[in-house]
Parts: C-alpha cells; sequence; structure tokens
C-alpha cells in the first residue's frame, strides 16, 4: 500500500478548489439482518488492520450516497462508513454469491485514468466470508467535488449486498504515513474547505424500501442541522475515530465507565459492548425481558419513558426511549400485554475477541448531529463532535456562516475530567458523573428483568 501512496498524493488533482458540499443520504432497513451475530461479525471486521482492509456490508440499515468512479463517470450507490478505511465496488467480471444483488459493477477498461495497482484486494474474515481482487486509483466525484483516490475493485464477492448498495464509502481517517484513505488524501489536498465532515442520519421509516436517510456535508457542517454548540472530544491515537465514553445514566442508574472506548461508527445500526454492559443496560429498564434461545436478546417494552444519557466530554446526548427501544423491530411474547421491542443495547455472541472499544451506530448517531474533524489533534486520529439537533421550530443557522460550513461556536473536550472547554477549543473536558444518585457497582446492580425462554414470540413485521 505505501508504494502506491506515494503516487496517488502526488497526483490528486482536484477539479473543484476549497469547497463544502451537502449531499442527501438515502437509507434502507431490513430488520431480519440485525442480530447479534451480525453485529459481533461487524466487530470483528473492525479489528483487522492494513492486511485486510475492507469492511463487510451486512444489510441491516445502509446510509448510502451517490458516488461516481471513473471517467467518463461510472455511478455507484455506497454505504457511508466511518468503520471502514477504503472505499470498494464490485467489478464487471464478478464472481461469488455476493456479485448477483450487486446493480452497478466497475469496468476498469472504460475508464482511461484508471490505474491499477500490483498490491491485490484481499480481505477474509472470521464470518467466513470475503472480498478478493484489485486496487485501482481514478476519479471520484461526490456531488460536485472531484479527487483522485484509491479504491477496491471486487473480483470475488461473497458479501450479500442488497441492491440498494453497491459496496462502501470508507470513511476511517488513520494519521498513519502511508495511508491512502479518502479521508487523508482529501486532507493533503485543496479540495476541502475545512478538513471536515458532518453527518446528520435520519432513522429508517421504512422497512425493505430506501427513504430519505439524512445528509453529509464535505468540507464543513450545516447549521440548519444543529442547535447550540458544537462539543468536541479528541479521538485515542491507533482508534480511528473513536473517543472516550464519560459517562452513562439509565433512569436512576448510573453505570460507571472508567476506561470504556466509543468507536462512533455510521456503518452500525446498533450498539455492541460486553455483555455484562449490556445486561446492565437493559435490566435498569422497567419491563425488560431476555430470551435465552435468541443468544440472550434483549427485548424492551416498546412504549416507555426510562431517560438515557451517554456522556462524552461536556456533552450530555439525551437518547430517546424510542432509539433504545427500536421501533421498527416488534415482538410479542405469548402471555404478556402489549409489543416488544428489540433493545439496540446489545453484545456479542460465537466467535469472539475482548471488545477493546464499543460500536455506536445508527441508534445512537440519529439522535445527534456529529462531526468528524480531521484537520485536528492530528497525531491522535483527528476529534469528533456532538451537538443537539434542531428541531421543528427552532431557528437553524444560529451557530455559524448561512448556508452551509459554518462550524459555529465549538468546545472541545480532552478528556473525561476538568475544566469546560472555551469557545476557541482550548478546553480540556469536563466532570460528566455529576448526576445526583449514587454510583452503582457493576457487581451490585440486580437483574430486574425476568429471564425467559421465549418459546413463542412472533415477529410482527
Amino acid at each position: 500500500m505505501k508504494s502506491i501512496t506515494a503516487a496517488l498524493l502526488l497526483s490528486v488533482a482536484t477539479l473543484v478548489t476549497g469547497s463544502t458540499l451537502t449531499i442527501p443520504i438515502s437509507v434502507f432497513d431490513n430488520a431480519d439482518q440485525l442480530t447479534s451475530v451480525i453485529m459481533t461479525k461487524r466487530y470483528l471486521q473492525r479489528r483487522v488492520l492494513g492486511a485486510a482492509p475492507l469492511t463487510n456490508l451486512y444489510s441491516d440499515t445502509l446510509y448510502t450516497v451517490p458516488v461516481t468512479l471513473g471517467n467518463p463517470p461510472q455511478p455507484f450507490s455506497l454505504a457511508i462508513d466511518t468503520g471502514s478505511p477504503y472505499t470498494w465496488v464490485t467489478s464487471n467480471t464478478c464472481t461469488g454469491a455476493g456479485c448477483q444483488n450487486v446493480i452497478n459493477h466497475f469496468n476498469c477498461n472504460l475508464s482511461p485514468t484508471c490505474k491499477v495497482h500490483p498490491t491485490p484486494l484481499n480481505s477474509s474474515y472470521v464470518s467466513g466470508t470475503g472480498v478478493f481482487g484489485i486496487l485501482v486509483q481514478d476519479t471520484y466525484n461526490i456531488g460536485s467535488l472531484q479527487f483522485t483516490g484509491i479504491a477496491g475493485v471486487a473480483n470475488v464477492d461473497d458479501v450479500q449486498l442488497p441492491p440498494t448498495a453497491d459496496g462502501i464509502l470508507g470513511l476511517w481517517y488513520y494519521p498513519r504515513i502511508g495511508a491512502s484513505t479518502i479521508l487523508n488524501v482529501l486532507k493533503n489536498s485543496t479540495a476541502l474547505t475545512q478538513p471536515v465532515v458532518g453527518i446528520w442520519m435520519q432513522a429508517a421509516t421504512i422497512q425493505g424500501a430506501t427513504a430519505p436517510g439524512g445528509e453529509i456535508t464535505f468540507g464543513g457542517v450545516n447549521p440548519q442541522r444543529y442547535t447550540g454548540d458544537i462539543t468536541y472530544i479528541d479521538c485515542v491515537a491507533e482508534h480511528p475515530w473513536t473517543i472516550p465514553l464519560g459517562g452513562m445514566r439509565i433512569g436512576n442508574t448510573i453505570i460507571p465507565t472508567t476506561g470504556i472506548l466509543a468507536a462512533i461508527d455510521t456503518g452500525t445500526s446498533a450498539m455492541l459492548m460486553p455483555k455484562s454492559y449490556a445486561d446492565q443496560i437493559n435490566s435498569a429498564i422497567p419491563g425488560a425481558l431476555q430470551a435465552l434461545n435468541l443468544n440472550g436478546l434483549w427485548i424492551l417494552p416498546c412504549n416507555g419513558t426510562t431517560p438515557i444519557t451517554f456522556t462524552f466530554g461536556t456533552f450530555v446526548a439525551n437518547i430517546p426511549y424510542s432509539s433504545l427501544a427500536m421501533q421498527n423491530r416488534r415482538f410479542q411474547v405469548t402471555g404478556r400485554p402489549g409489543s416488544y421491542c428489540q433493545s439496540s443495547a446489545m453484545f456479542p455472541t460465537g466467535v469472539v475477541v475482548p471488545i477493546e472499544e464499543w460500536l455506536f451506530g445508527a441508534s445512537f448517531l440519529t439522535t445527534v448531529y456529529s462531526v468528524f474533524d480531521f484537520g485536528k489533534n492530528e497525531a491522535g486520529g483527528g476529534r469528533i463532535g456532538f451537538a443537539n439537533l434542531a428541531t421543528a421550530g427552532s431557528p437553524p443557522g444560529t451557530n455559524g456562516t448561512t448556508g452551509n460550513g459554518g462550524q459555529g461556536g465549538d468546545t472541545n473536550n480532552n478528556g473525561t475530567n476538568g475544566n469546560s472547554g472555551s469557545s476557541n477549543g482550548t478546553g480540556s473536558g469536563g466532570n460528566t458523573q455529576n448526576a445526583a444518585s449514587s454510583v452503582i457497582p457493576a457487581s451490585n446492580i440486580a437483574m430486574q428483568a425476568v429471564v425467559l425462554l421465549v418459546a413463542a414470540i412472533a415477529a410482527m413485521i
């Protein structure tokens, strides 16, 4: 990969200089595909660095954007994925089960600017699936943004994609010398006004179909999508787009978070964490049930009012109950009134490795406006910002310049304890565990849920 990078960085050709653009996102939701097994595979994929630079794509919930590759442009619908280092598409000569559903295929022979590199694309995972092929250098177009970058082109694809996605748009940022990810390439060019990506993700409302899913802004943020200041937290070195989790409260229960790292992952639907924490979170919800015959899956009453907060630096994210109890994944339990919804706080099953960092996916990201800044804290891998979403009736654009791109006021947090950051981003964090109730050690939390062998759960789709 290093041999390609030098040539790539020298040949970045940007036709639009210093631009900021906002692109609509589409969302595809498939409730049947969100299981603890798939979430485990997702976690295992993130553990692979360098040798296997691709991420398998599971079709539970996909957020896609239109992208073209080549000259003349060949169109693709790619899933935005901050948990994947590289972009990949499917070749026109592809074989394997994963090629069948893909609508758009890339043909290097049709693009005079396509350059094939000797480094092979070879990615296999614990799940037994894999993507194999070549790496090419060619022209990308994302809206009006044009640049030269590296893409994987799969000749053999065993990963099953839904027909709405042709591959992934890898948005990993890794400040290692020799990295040739899209964000690294853009950072070393003049393509963007700022080395920043702002993301507003809408929750999926329709199952099995494509619907509006928010928007992504390259080169800045969209002030119309958030209110108040953006609070920034420095990423942890060697852990792309990963930040410390400073606090967690479910109802009146405060769960200790010392040492917990959270990977902010747009390619993940729910949240993945060690089983002990998933049990603590879910058992704090009145009426929660655990189904032993579904790998210990937690299901929650679909209707509830339990307050839920996650704290990053000084930013306190108030999570709607409906985001923890996923409303589009419903069950009925024999002998119990009302509907139950699958919990988004999940734990790995099957072949696992120790959880080094939690995965925070769409169930969290749809509740905040998120910013991925790869211009600050370069040695540590950038920083992530959060802001509260703008609501109907709230004045948009009060924290930045008019139109897209203004970052507005912001607070920077470099840790979980310290003084509040100032508006110029020089602060060092804030105390996040200042709730009135006492901290309950994990070993003392009683299981409030009834553990069931749910033999008669009928999915309500």
